[in-house]
């Protein structure tokens, strides 16, 4: 049974354990379990290490996950729109690749927490890189060193480039099938 989830928020600890509470009671839905998740996300991104959570408990999952990119993929968004095993997007879609930030709370910092921040944030961009060429099989040295020149310029990729990059499967409409479950994410 194909169970959809709609992922029309921002990437938030609470977001992402939403859409990990609804895909878990998907797959083990005494009734009707999910043979497949399709994930319906339009998304202006937000927490990184949220993000990469839900990349890999979507991966985790056991079912196929099927993504598809409504109307916008923004920033750590696009981790997890590339947790599909088959990705499409809407034609009029885009996808945002921009450099990550870190949000200081604190009103001081000393220069080794200061270090302590930007060596986090390059092994942020480094898994992003290594997912980008992961899920789009990339292999050549030439082609992963240009997904960092695309996320440190802030790259505005729209369907048909995205599916030149291996991004994206296949660009169409989104049909929401009749015969499924559906989820929300909130």
């Amino acid at each position: 049974m194909i169970h959809t989830v709609h992922f029309l928020t921002d990437v938030t600890v609470a977001s992402v354990t939403n859409l990990m509470d609804v895909c878990l009671k998907a797959v083990s839905n005494t009734n009707q379990p999910a043979t497949e998740i399709k994930l319906y996300i339009s998304s202006k991104g937000g927490d990184t290490v949220s993000g990469f959570t839900a990349y890999n408990f979507l991966k985790s999952l056991g079912v196929k996950v099927t993504t598809h990119n409504l109307s916008n993929v923004e920033s750590i968004a696009n981790v997890i729109y590339m947790a599909g095993e088959v990705r499409t997007a809407n034609p009029l879609s885009r996808f945002l690749l921009h450099p990550l930030h870190w949000g200081f709370a604190a009103p001081s910092a000393d220069h080794l927490r200061l270090r302590e921040w930007a060596s986090c944030l390059d092994d942020d961009l480094n898994r992003f890189i290594q997912i980008m060429d992961i899920e789009t099989k990339k292999k050549n040295p030439s082609e992963i060193a240009g997904w960092k020149d695309l996320i440190t310029s802030a790259t505005i990729l729209h369907p048909g480039r995205a599916s030149e990059l291996g991004i994206v499967h296949q660009v169409e409409a989104a049909t929401i099938p009749t015969e499924s479950i559906r989820w929300w994410v909130l």
